[in-house]
């Protein structure tokens, strides 16, 4: 089988799978990365442009969503009769070879969750597949454990995206909905649509794990998470968090059967949350709770979630996958609870999204000192009157006329920018879904005085 956009988490995730399978994979991109030559280590053959020869032997091609159908391998496929199925739809034929499938959706958090609780089987001995869509520190974003040398056929733990409706090709035995908000305004009109379609995703599905206030989609049995407050609420789980001296954070975590508590090493009430909805996903398939919130205490984190990256003039750097208003609100907030002076560089992700929340993007930059933007990643769009850096620039400057917003024009000047301006502040913050985590290796190559 051959996969056209090979690279992507998911892809090169489920490329992995088959390769572990026994099946004869090929894969191309347009860029070549560690992930694809983890993939030729394991066998595939892995190459950048256009191999008819490939095509015409591959008795299946699975394509990104990335990937429009006139891509010139998959326009090559459907002329020589070729079968071609999009990722979610390979993913979901890939759950079905499982007894019990386990999915973590929701607009924000869901590849925490999903890490989160991959991590928790894994220290808790039990047999189980994971896709996750992003790399946890300490393991892959593939995860095997157990299966005495064959691929274990128990239970299929997997990230479910909403993009595009995706995750209702899904029909899974228990069903995690964090949050929901509508991060793909390309693909919904509105909030009631995103609702509908988590609706539909959860109908199903026999236990349903979900956020206090988001029952609205729940019309049969389910559980909630919420946190808890002055006034106890009536949640399966509720959890509270305290700052740890020294960075992180303490999680107490209560059921009806009793309270424990986990740590985390970052702030911010969003990831003592994600913790909480691990822990109780973790339950729910079997795992004790004690040994749960012992195993999650010592999770690592995933790459591009609050990673640590180094230094550079004396301020911590940091990267994060934000992209979405909520997320770099929650991200800032965290990272300036104790005190911190943070330096924002944000490259926004698809001019759709930053056309439409372009007030939203400024409400939250414009309120820092400073914020350096990158040009658009434009991913599988084009270029959007009203949705450019340049726009959202505009915006900063008109409801914050204090905050210095920095324009640059790609990422060696964003890097150069940064650097001319970190030694003012205490952590920099590189934000963003697109290629901005390239410069992490720029920071590898500083000497933790500005080069």
């Amino acid at each position: 089988m051959h996969f056209v956009g090979v690279g992507g988490a998911s892809m090169c995730a489920l490329a992995e799978y088959c390769l572990l399978a026994g099946a004869e994979v090929s894969g191309s991109d347009r860029v070549l990365s560690a992930a694809t030559e983890r993939l030729a280590a394991l066998g595939a053959q892995v190459y950048r442009g256009v191999r008819r020869d490939i095509i015409a032997r591959a008795g299946l091609v699975v394509r990104s969503s990335a990937v429009p159908l006139t891509d010139e391998e998959v326009a090559l496929a459907l002329a020589l009769g070729k079968r071609v199925t999009e990722r979610h739809e390979f993913l979901a034929a890939v759950a079905e070879d499982f007894r019990t499938v386990a999915a973590v959706a929701g607009t924000h958090g869901k590849t925490t969750v999903t890490a989160m609780t991959a991590h928790i089987l894994k220290e808790c001995g039990m047999s189980f597949v994971a896709h996750i869509g992003g790399t946890p520190v300490g393991m892959g974003n593939l995860t095997v454990c157990g299966g005495s040398g064959e691929l274990p056929r128990e239970l299929f733990l997997t990230e479910a995206c909403e993009f595009g409706r995706h995750l209702t090709a899904l029909s899974p035995d228990i069903a995690v909905v964090v949050n929901m908000e509508c991060d793909h305004p390309d693909c919904y009109r509105d909030i009631g649509e995103v609702h509908e379609t988590f609706a539909k995703f959860v109908e199903n599905c026999p236990y349903v794990i979900v956020r206090e206030g988001d029952e609205i989609i729940c019309t049969g049995a389910h559980i909630t998470i919420g946190e808890k407050c002055s006034h106890m609420k009536e949640c399966a789980y509720l959890f509270s968090s305290v700052p740890k001296c020294g960075g992180g954070q303490t999680v107490t975590v209560s059921s009806a059967d009793c309270t424990d508590t986990f740590t985390l090493s970052y702030a911010g009430a969003h990831y003592a949350e994600d913790g909480t909805f691990a822990v109780a996903l973790a339950v729910a398939l079997g795992a004790d709770m004690h040994r749960a919130c012992a195993a999650l205490s010592r999770f690592k984190g995933v790459t591009r979630r609050c990673e640590r990256a180094g230094r550079m003039c004396g301020a911590e750097v940091i990267f994060d996958y934000a992209h979405h208003p909520t997320e770099l609100a929650c991200t800032l907030d965290a990272a300036e609870s104790d005190g911190s002076r943070v330096l924002p560089v944000f490259q926004p992700h698809t001019y759709t999204r930053t056309a439409s929340y372009l007030d939203a993007f400024a409400e939250v930059l414009g309120a820092r000192e400073e914020v350096i933007l990158l040009p658009v990643y434009a991913a599988r769009e084009r270029a959007k009157a009203g949705g450019t850096s340049r726009d959202l620039a505009f915006a900063i400057e008109r409801l914050f006329p204090e905050c210095k917003v920095h324009l640059a024009v790609s990422l060696d000047d964003a890097w150069n920018i940064a650097l001319s301006r970190a030694g003012e502040y205490d952590k920099v913050f590189f934000l963003g879904a697109g290629d901005i985590y390239d410069l992490k290796a720029e920071v590898q190559g500083l000497d933790d005085v500005g080069g």
